[in-house]
């Protein structure tokens, strides 16, 4: 039956005669889609954990970790803060909701997903130690989703990522070193297909979101023979389907709160990777550049502000307005100093220089907040 419904979602997609029918609204209560992608793929051999969060919270912020965290951790998140994260060693982590499911994690006493990606961020250093200590949580039956849906966690870190899906009581895993991997919310690791109490409507809206990650990653190969952070910031806004399907379903929704890619330097992790992040709506905002070893961010970053004032940008201008050229031009100019002063900063690491390498990247950063700040007025 799973292998016939596979069949039929592929046959939609590609067909010129067939659409995504959802209806009115086509937008699920919580959806996110995430992927991973190696260093042979990308154009500077920096791994790149991204997501694009849709949930309902408006309010998102920056977050750094704690003077005593027993390792430096950037994340964007909520009420608790690490919903994406990347830590000093080289180690990236998101979470999709997963389906609807048999035996969801819906005992409230135990630790949110955030709360267990934070234990994560502060007590591991690989993805394969990510994934013993997810296991070790799960096992205690320390879990809660606050859904009747299991999760999806993705892990990345120099060399290797991982993929784990689960409920409440069932916990699978996938391992990558190459190429890229993308997930909505819907299961493909084996096994656990079984467990699925999924809609059609919630698997062929995730199928959807996936074809479009999928799609545009290999879109960027085909065009640059490299997968670039502009070319994901842009599939990240993706608000259209193809013309052959419905056009409210894509990568980006109405309820999109936020995006992440974040980037692992191979190298020098605790000072070179760096998470871009969109504080709102991404189509109504701007992606900046946090370092990993950044010492504090704009007030406005921290304190919910930012991110509200992209949702005001979004109440006014409405979902699909044109992304403004001025912003656009200003991101990819970003980007690119950015990227120019970590070739700086790479030298100074070189010759033994980490505390001036630290103050560069610091530096430029907070210049590129100050601008993005004046533009976004």
């Amino acid at each position: 039956m799973k292998k016939l419904l596979l069949f039929a979602v592929i046959a939609g997609i590609f067909s010129a005669n067939q659409t995504f029918a959802f209806g009115d609204d086509p937008e699920l209560d919580h959806e996110c889609t995430s992927w991973m992608v190696f260093h042979d793929m990308t154009m500077n051999n920096t791994n790149i954990l991204h997501k694009n969060r849709d949930d309902k919270a408006r309010d998102v912020a920056v977050f750094i970790s704690p003077e005593k965290s027993p390792r430096k951790w950037i994340s964007i998140g909520t009420d608790i803060p690490t919903n994406m994260a990347i830590n000093s060693s080289g180690l990236a982590g998101v979470m999709n909701s997963g389906e609807k499911c048999i035996n969801p994690p819906l005992d409230n006493t135990k630790k949110r997903t955030p709360a267990m990606m934070r234990v994560i961020m502060e007590s591991c250093d690989t993805a394969a130690q990510a994934v013993a200590k997810l296991r070790e949580l799960h096992k205690a039956g320390d879990y809660w989703h606050a859904r009747e849906s299991g999760s999806i966690f993705f892990f990345l870190d120099l060399n290797e990522g991982y993929i784990c899906e689960m409920t409440a009581k069932d916990f699978t895993v996938s391992s990558y070193k190459s190429g890229f991997a993308v997930r909505a919310n819907i299961w493909q690791n084996p096994g656990m297909h079984q467990y699925s109490r999924n809609s059609i409507k919630g698997y062929l809206n995730s199928s959807a979101r996936a074809y479009i990650a999928i799609s545009g990653l290999a879109q960027m190969m085909d065009k640059d023979g490299k997968i670039t952070l502009p070319g994901i910031f842009a599939l990240s806004r993706t608000c259209r389907m193809p013309e052959s399907s419905s056009e409210k379903v894509s990568v980006c929704f109405t309820r999109t709160n936020s995006t992440a890619s974040l980037e692992i330097d191979r190298q020098y992790p605790d000072v070179l990777s760096c998470g871009y992040f969109t504080l709102g709506h991404p189509r109504h905002t701007i992606y900046l550049p946090v370092p990993i070893c950044v010492e504090k961010v704009l007030p406005q970053m921290a304190d919910f502000s930012a991110s509200r004032a992209a949702w005001g940008r979004f109440d006014k201008l409405g979902f699909d307005a044109p992304i403004p050229e001025n912003w656009l031009e200003f991101e990819k100019n970003a980007v690119k100093k950015y990227a120019d002063t970590k070739a700086e900063a790479r030298k100074l690491l070189d010759n033994g220089k980490r505390a001036e390498a630290v103050r560069l990247l610091n530096s430029t950063a907070a210049a590129i907040w100050d601008e993005a700040a004046a533009i976004l007025k």
